[in-house]
């Protein structure tokens, strides 16, 4: 049986509300799990390449091919990974953070941060304020080309209508690219924490996992 891999989202980590889902998930139906902390190489220094390189490094010491679950930037990375070649029996994508990178170069919400080249950002899974700093946004523009990517194997994209952080029509877009997408659309918000959205990504984990 495949393992079950999940990548948390920003200013968050593996313990966050949707990693405790999956792993319960995983351990009822007797399936390996991991969840790498992606806060790497810190929060302060993050970067969407040492998250990438770290998920590529685990995923290359397991046995088989595993189902990859992203949520939010977790799921731009995960994306990522399957972009770059890395083989996987199923990704999983939990609203995730397409157009990150161009929403934060261009957008006037993190304007601030591109002027000053540092941000205070709440971090939920320290319960905390810490400090952004400048790595993140020289590295995000390796990262703004994904709106062409183009990812072989199959995938469920899961995205919340009410999504007001990452807007739905970034995962429409994705979807209608790939040669081998499923998007359900759910009536929920970023968080994707209603009873019903979490009953749906228990079905589409147990059908990865058995596939």
């Amino acid at each position: 049986m495949s393992a079950l891999v999940y990548l948390h989202g920003f200013a968050s980590g593996p313990d966050g509300h949707k990693g405790r889902h999956c792993r319960a998930w995983a351990e009822a139906h007797g399936v390996a799990f991991h969840a790498p902390d992606l806060n790497l190489p810190t929060f302060e220094g993050l970067t969407v390449t040492a998250q990438v390189r770290a998920v590529e490094a685990l995923l290359a010491g397991l046995a088989t091919p595993p189902v990859l679950v992203g949520s939010s930037l977790g799921g731009l990375v995960a994306a990522a990974v399957a972009y770059r070649g890395v083989a996987l029996r199923h990704l999983v994508l939990l609203a995730p953070a397409f157009g990150f990178a161009r929403r934060r170069l261009e957008g006037e919400r993190w304007e601030g941060y591109r002027h000053h080249r540092r941000l205070k950002v709440f971090h939920h899974a320290e319960n905390r304020w810490m400090r952004l700093g400048p790595d993140l946004l020289e590295d995000l523009p390796v990262w703004r080309d994904d709106e062409a990517w183009i990812v072989d194997g199959s995938m469920t994209l899961i995205h919340g209508v009410h999504d007001e952080a990452v807007p739905v029509a970034e995962s429409r877009a994705f979807a209608a690219r790939q040669p081998d997408a499923v998007l359900h659309e759910v009536n929920d918000d970023h968080g994707l924490l209603a009873p019903e959205t979490l009953a749906l990504l228990e079905t589409v984990l147990a059908a990865a996992t058995r596939e």
